[in-house]
């Protein structure tokens, strides 16, 4: 995944690269024109702009390829820094070598190799300037002016030189800058790849967890409804009978929860369901949340229409069951919860009566082992992972008035 990310970084720098070598071809053709027809010193325009025609061949390909492909590599890159040094070359070996002022511009080809390429892959591209200079010193074609002594040449070479920079500074600050954008925009992404991975990494710690220590309860309880059991046979008084039926159930509720955890990945769950509408299926998981927690006073309202048929998954039905309990803990005497289709997405807001979040636990909510009450804060810790993992979103607000008011948010096609 991150190798993936560095071609799509590598792509948004292609294209700053086919915008720096079309501002290029622009200003040689410029700068051939004024030299050989308003400077009056005699160039090679033949060749000039022939290495001006390849250039803009090969622009056209690369922003072909810029379309075409998704996943741009780092050899890619280089090869296409590897024909703007050559080209630059050929360019200043016919208008005078290292007396042409804008031979500078081999120092542009660094510094976008060290940016964007290995460092393997800079090194070359820093080498293969340093022969080409170093060529060009000794082999190139002379400038012939006409209208001009020793004295001019040397001033037009000493404004060539201030112009040479000019274009330089100009180019570093607004591809260079660009370019760095692309490559931060990269490693945000491949950071919160890796926030994810942890996330992840501690939801299946909990869920393990939360696994051994069902099978680990399950053999206590099991004994304990066997001693009720043998009890019951026993000649009881009334009261202490029905004590003994209350707690009797009680086991068997905890039992039912641990088989539910132990089959939460199962497939048993499906053996009788049917797919139904998301409103039938919202609508049957209040219901379920409703008679077992009891709330005082719940406002429940479903807002739209769906085509789309689903079985919640227990994971999610989990995850609602989370914040609704946190909710209802901070406000026993009033909740309302909202689910409405909106565009492609399933949103649910919970609103509640309670004291509200402390703006500091507000930016940390969801996070492990952080909780406002005597507790681990697991469960809200999981409620959120498992909302994200299915590219969902959970936001906590606090209203203006009295309470919290917690959006969910769920792209339909993931149900």
């Amino acid at each position: 995944m991150t190798y993936k990310i560095f071609q799509n970084t590598n792509r948004k720098n292609l294209l700053q690269l086919i915008w720096l070598r079309l501002i290029a071809i622009i200003g040689q053709v410029i700068t051939i024109l004024f030299v050989d027809f308003i400077l009056e010193i005699e160039l090679n325009l033949r060749v000039l702009f022939g290495v001006i025609a390849i250039l803009s061949v090969v622009n056209l390909m690369s922003f072909y390829r810029y379309k075409i492909q998704k996943k741009i590599s780092d050899k890619s890159l280089f090869f296409e820094l590897i024909f703007d040094v050559l080209a630059l070359s050929l360019q200043l070996y016919f208008s005078g070598g290292v007396s042409n002022p804008f031979i500078s511009l081999f120092l542009l080809q660094v510094i976008i190799s060290a940016i964007l390429l290995r460092r393997i892959y800079a090194w070359l591209i820093a080498l293969l300037t340093l022969f080409c200079y170093i060529v060009l010193s000794f082999n190139y074609q002379e400038l012939h002016a006409f209208h001009h002594h020793s004295n001019e040449m040397f001033n037009l070479h000493l404004h060539g030189m201030l112009i040479s920079y000019v274009i330089t500074a100009i180019l570093v600050l607004i591809f260079i800058t660009k370019i760095i954008k692309n490559l931060k925009e990269g490693d945000d992404k491949i950071h919160l790849l890796k926030q994810k991975s942890h996330a992840k990494e501690q939801l299946v710690r909990s869920a393990l967890l939360t696994t051994s220590t069902a099978h680990e309860l399950g053999t206590p309880l099991s004994t304990i409804a066997v001693i009720l059991g043998d009890w019951k046979q026993m000649n009881l008084k009334k009261e202490m009978l029905e004590e003994l039926l209350i707690m009797e159930n009680q086991v068997q509720r905890c039992k039912k929860i641990l088989y539910d955890i132990l089959d939460i990945s199962g497939k048993k769950r499906y053996e009788h369901a049917t797919l139904t509408s998301l409103k039938t299926a919202f609508d049957n998981l209040i219901s379920k949340w409703s008679d077992l927690r009891k709330p005082q006073n719940l406002i429940y309202n479903f807002i739209g229409e769906s085509e789309k048929k689903i079985i919640f998954d227990e994971v999610i039905i989990h995850a609602f069951f989370n914040v609704f309990d946190n909710a209802l803990e901070a406000s026993p005497d009033y909740l309302k919860i909202t689910a409405m289709i909106v565009k492609n997405n399933l949103e649910v807001s919970v609103e509640d009566h309670g004291k509200g979040f402390d703006q500091q636990i507000l930016k940390h909510l969801g996070q492990e082992n952080l909780s406002t009450k005597n507790s681990s804060g697991l469960g809200l810790f999981l409620a959120l992972n498992a909302i994200k993992n299915i590219d969902g979103d959970i936001k906590f607000t606090n209203l203006k008035s009295i309470g919290v008011k917690v959006l969910i948010t769920i792209p339909q096609k993931n149900l």
